[in-house]
């Protein structure tokens, strides 16, 4: 898949037999509404079936009424129909402890290309009735740890997702399930609650990159985090300094510790600019600008970067990184903007 090609699925359905089951989904959900965010489980879209136990159980049932027929057995028929007995309630109990539900989608979080995002729900009882052993999964991935419920109570339950490529993506198809309280038969629903995955691209130091060690590509290096104005000033170190800020040669002449104060926020800004990373593929670029990025605001530079037709001014603090790790996310992708 291409960087930001927004897909809604997960890789369920890379196979014929993954196609086929996503197309008998679609065609079994097709009347249920759009959820959005937020969703009520009711009866039209709760399925049941029986386990392997469970189909095990009905083999056993069927042989045990054929002796009882055949040996005209009361006793057989009372344990027989006692059984059934059981089964139903089972089913009932089963169905019953998902209906009423309601689930929420909650903000995934930013990622780095390779992370796997995490898909968190929250469940809300409003029937006054404990919920047990109840199974979050998405996209045919492997189910969470069972979440439980107090009456009229709430819960979260999180699984995590397949890593993807840069770019920005919808939640996959959920499937909230549970075999309570026999394991017998497993009750299920799924979901197409909306929210998006933003994913940031991988980074990457620029000494990391295949570059060609040209003497202009370290010049060039240099440049994507260049301020633009004056050269760097030496002052006192004061505590929480970053070391790599040391000016060595300073202390020593001097003995004392002194620290460049590049990019500070009574300095000039620092660009961090498409131009000045000295590679050919522009997934690599990107990776290189994000190392610097974090990198600039781990230091607390006053940074800007600039992409071709993206300009983010300079500034500091969290909210301006996520600007910038936004735009380095969205870059290139058709309909969608940085700003």
């Amino acid at each position: 898949m291409r960087p930001g090609e927004l897909k809604s699925d997960g890789a369920g359905a890379t196979t014929s037999r993954g196609r086929l089951r996503e197309d008998f989904i679609r065609w079994v959900t097709r009347r249920h509404r759009a959820d959005g965010r937020r969703a009520v489980i009711g009866r039209d879209r709760v399925y049941i079936l029986p386990t392997r136990q469970g189909y095990m159980l009905l083999a056993i049932l069927m042989v045990m009424l054929l002796g009882a027929i055949n040996y005209s057995n009361n006793m057989a028929f009372l344990l027989t129909f006692l059984v059934v007995g059981i089964g139903h309630n089972a089913m009932w109990y089963t169905h019953r402890n998902l209906l009423g539900l309601e689930v929420t989608a909650l903000p995934v979080a930013p990622v780095f290309a390779g992370t796997a995002p995490l898909l968190t729900l929250r469940l809300e009882d409003r029937s006054a009735r404990p919920r047990e052993a109840i199974h979050l999964s998405a996209a045919g991935g492997t189910p969470s740890r069972p979440a439980f419920l107090e009456p009229s109570g709430s819960t979260e339950i999180a699984v995590p997702l397949e890593p993807r490529p840069r770019g920005i993506h919808r939640l996959p198809r959920q499937r909230l399930s549970t075999r309570y309280p026999l394991g017998l038969l497993e009750a299920w629903t799924w979901f197409t609650l909306d929210h998006e995955i933003l994913v940031y691209p991988a980074p990457i130091p620029l000494d990391a990159l295949a570059l060609t060690g040209d003497e202009s590509d370290g010049e060039q290096a240099e440049n994507a985090a260049r301020p633009d104005a004056a050269p760097d000033e030496i002052r006192e170190y004061r505590p929480g300094d970053p070391p790599n800020r040391i000016a060595w040669k300073a202390v020593a002449r001097s003995g004392q510790l002194f620290v460049r104060d590049t990019g500070s926020g009574s300095g000039a800004p620092v660009w961090l600019d498409w131009d000045g990373v000295p590679a050919t593929d522009p997934e690599a670029r990107l990776s290189a600008l994000c190392h610097r990025v974090l990198e600039a605001n781990a230091q607390g530079q006053v940074y800007g970067l600039r992409l071709p037709g993206t300009r983010v001014g300079p500034d500091t603090g969290p909210d301006h990184l996520g600007r910038c790790l936004r735009a380095l996310a969205l870059f290139g992708l058709p309909g969608h903007s940085a700003e």
